[in-house]
């Protein structure tokens, strides 16, 4: 049994039962075939076909639905390489059931060899959200050219004026099969084939099929499709390396609501945060509920939020000499308390912050994406991936620990999360005829039941 420190999940985190789970399945599996059986039993040959393909769909169902239990049981507070979603061959790996069996599988990725398979999850948050990412996110990629860079900005904009080397609607609708842009977020990771001078290469570099596995042509120089540089390394493309459904709840490791600094009063200021009378009084004045006026904002007033960056509050001066009975209490912010009190604070009332990366997940590529990493950050991080001492457990770890500087702490603190909400399963059922059937879905864990955003099952 893997251990590591650990924390309440929200109270969403439904307890549930991978066994009884798979049962359920096999019942209704069973009764589906029994109904096929007799509708197809005057061709034995067509039946026995027909009635593979079903079962061999449901062992792989019977995999989701695996995935989704394990998912929902896990109240870790934080999310990586220790938990049981992520590498639980007990769980996931040739699981026997009448019939057949299912396994439910990832790339390894840069934490071993990438052949080779891991029993888990995909944590979306460990990916780049396409509907998220700047233009200088995009580049540090080294993956695309300026004219890529804008298009995907232009089709995912709202507007029909095209970037410098980008393209609008007009481009589109002139193609030989012309279709429209979308104009607004991307709703797949696929749709980045319908942006222009975005093709299969780029898309899916070095790993052809898809599969984040490194098979054998595709590293065989150009001696089978596709081009590859033969280094026993995958390179991902773009399609790899991105999502479209990442976020993060707007809540603590304990599933409280954050406080907003835009939006709290002095009260609630000093009783959460033992704030000085002065601290408070300085920070509800310069947020939102003191009528703080924001850069530009003449009149300021309620909902100004003047404070656009958690840096900001390091700038906030207490009012007034401290007093007495200041004594003991917080009266001015700074690096070390906001990296311990990070997960407790926010800046907005959004219940959901889109694109925040796990960096107890994340690539060497998704991770040199954000601003002012560099290589050193990235390998210290990459190895606490894969260290015994467990996952990150808070961001602010990031600034203890040593592995950022004070600088780059202050650009990454809002872009980077050590939880996942949204999680992909690639769940495969093989009959005991040899019948194989697949279903990729991604699921919001996070969401009231659990929501299935993304579903494709193999014909």
């Amino acid at each position: 049994m893997r251990t590591s420190p650990r924390t309440t999940r929200p109270a969403h985190a439904r307890k549930g039962s991978a066994l009884l789970v798979v049962l359920w399945v096999s019942l209704v599996a069973g009764l589906i075939l029994l109904g096929v059986q007799k509708s197809l039993g005057t061709n034995l040959a067509t039946s026995r076909g027909e009635l593979a393909a079903v079962q061999a769909h449901w062992l792989a169902r019977a995999g989701v639905e695996t995935a989704i239990a394990v998912l929902t049981d896990d109240d870790a507070g934080s999310d990586g390489a220790w938990d049981e979603w992520y590498d639980n061959p007990d769980a996931f790996q040739e699981i026997e059931l009448p019939g057949g069996m299912f396994s439910v599988t990832a790339p390894r990725g840069h934490l071993g060899d990438a052949g080779a398979v891991r029993y888990g999850l995909i944590d979306q948050s460990g990916l780049l959200n396409l509907n998220v990412a700047d233009e200088a996110g995009l580049k540090a990629l080294d993956l695309l050219d300026g004219p890529q860079i804008d298009a995907i900005l232009d089709w995912r904009d709202n507007d029909n004026t095209p970037r410098a080397g980008g393209a609008e609607g007009m481009y589109y609708e002139r193609l030989a099969l012309p279709y429209t842009i979308r104009n607004g977020p991307f709703q797949t990771v696929r749709e980045l084939l319908l942006v222009r001078g975005i093709g299969p290469g780029t898309f899916a570099g070095e790993d052809a099929d898809m599969d984040g596995l490194l098979d054998a042509n595709e590293n065989d120089l150009s001696a089978s499709p596709p081009d590859d540089n033969g280094d026993g390394r995958l390179d991902a493309g773009l399609g790899g390396l991105a999502t479209v459904w990442s976020y993060e709840l707007n809540r603590d490791a304990f599933g409280n609501k954050r406080t907003d600094f835009n939006q709290a009063d002095k009260k609630t200021l000093m009783e959460q945060f033992n704030f000085s009378d002065g601290l408070a009084s300085a920070i509800a004045e310069s947020g939102g509920s003191g009528g703080g006026k924001s850069p530009g904002d003449a009149k300021g007033g309620k909902g100004s939020n003047r404070f656009s960056s958690l840096a900001d509050l390091l700038k906030v001066k207490a009012k007034g000499p401290a007093r007495g009975e200041d004594e003991g209490k917080v009266n001015q912010i700074d690096l070390k308390w906001l990296a311990a009190n990070l997960d407790r604070i926010t800046l907005t009332d959004q219940d959901r912050l889109p694109g925040r990366i796990n960096v107890n997940t994340a690539s060497p590529a998704v991770l040199g994406s954000l601003p002012k990493m560099d290589r050193k950050a990235v390998d210290a991080i990459c190895r606490r991936q894969n260290a015994g001492e467990g996952p990150f457990t808070s961001v602010g770890e990031l600034l203890t620990a040593g592995v950022l500087t004070d600088e780059q702490f202050k650009a990454l603190a809002e872009r980077v999360g050590v939880r996942g909400s949204v999680f992909e399963i690639r769940s495969s059922g093989m009959t005991r005829w040899g019948v194989r059937r697949q279903i990729v879905a991604v699921v919001d864990r996070a969401a009231e039941p659990v929501t299935i955003l993304y579903w494709h099952q193999s014909d």
